[in-house]
């Protein structure tokens, strides 16, 4: 995860799919990605709660050459214990390498920076990649206020995760990301604006470590996915991540070939 180099390409499938469904679809884009020569280590896939095994499952038994990793979309911010319906970090272990922080469809449920920090202190301590995801909602800010939402965002959950003990150099010892997704964008069919992103990465790298791997998420489509890495510097962006076109093979690996790590 740490790879700067190496753009990655993430899958969140959302609540899209019947875990059969995942299962079939995560074969098929392993075919693909062998087709395609894929460059290991550049795809992830987070499937649903209910997904995760049975995808974890099939990837490491039949297609481990692959390297595709493999994400869960949420984590609870409680440790282990009498706790119904909830999935501790922990337990992600031998399933899910990583894990989506903060999805803005978690937000609007009510998830406050202080509960995302505590969550992003759990994946740490569990030895995970957390995948934390920042956005502005204003279609028609500047890019000041831009900046400025999304990195108060980001301060905020980093006071929690420090106090949860989670330090940002061992959140950046995992490989931990960033990813931005303005909400105006996220299901609009409308991608956000490359240059625009990659103010935001720099605004974020300022805040967080000239290290941070920054994705961008938000209606991503492989005929405008390359722009989105023709920055350079703390602008340059290094992943994608990717709800929609996620749900067919064919496009994701559009997009990963797109990315130049496929064919």
């Amino acid at each position: 995860m740490s790879n700067r180099a190496v753009p990655l390409l993430i899958a969140n499938w959302k609540a899209n799919l019947a875990p059969a469904e995942e299962v079939a679809l995560a074969g098929d884009i392993a075919t693909e990605s062998k087709r395609r020569e894929v460059t290991p280590g550049s795809l992830m896939i987070a499937p649903s709660t209910l997904g995760l095994v049975p995808v974890a499952s099939l990837l490491a038994r039949e297609h481990g050459e692959l390297q595709i990793g493999v994400a869960a979309q949420d984590v609870s911010a409680l440790a282990p214990g009498a706790q119904t319906g909830e999935g501790p970090a922990i337990h992600l272990l031998g399933i899910a390498g990583a894990a989506i922080l903060g999805h803005s469809e978690r937000r609007i449920l009510g998830e406050s920076g202080a509960l995302i920090g505590k969550k992003v202190a759990r994946v740490v301590a569990a030895g995970l990649t957390p995948i934390i995801c920042v956005g502005d909602s204003a279609r028609e800010a500047t890019i000041e206020q831009r900046c400025d939402e999304v990195c108060a965002q980001w301060e905020a959950l980093m006071v929690s995760a420090a106090q949860s003990g989670c330090s940002l150099s061992a959140l950046m010892e995992t490989g931990a990301c960033i990813a931005y997704e303005p909400v105006w964008a996220i299901g609009s069919g409308v991608a956000a604006d490359p240059e625009l992103a990659g103010r935001v990465a720099t605004a974020l790298r300022r805040s967080s470590s000239d290290e941070m791997r920054i994705l961008y998420g938000g209606s991503v489509r492989a005929e405008h996915a390359a722009p989105f890495f023709s920055g350079s510097g703390a602008s340059r962006l290094d992943g994608l991540l990717v709800g929609g076109a996620s749900l067919s093979s064919t496009s994701l690996l559009d997009i990963s070939t797109a990315l130049g790590t496929a064919r």
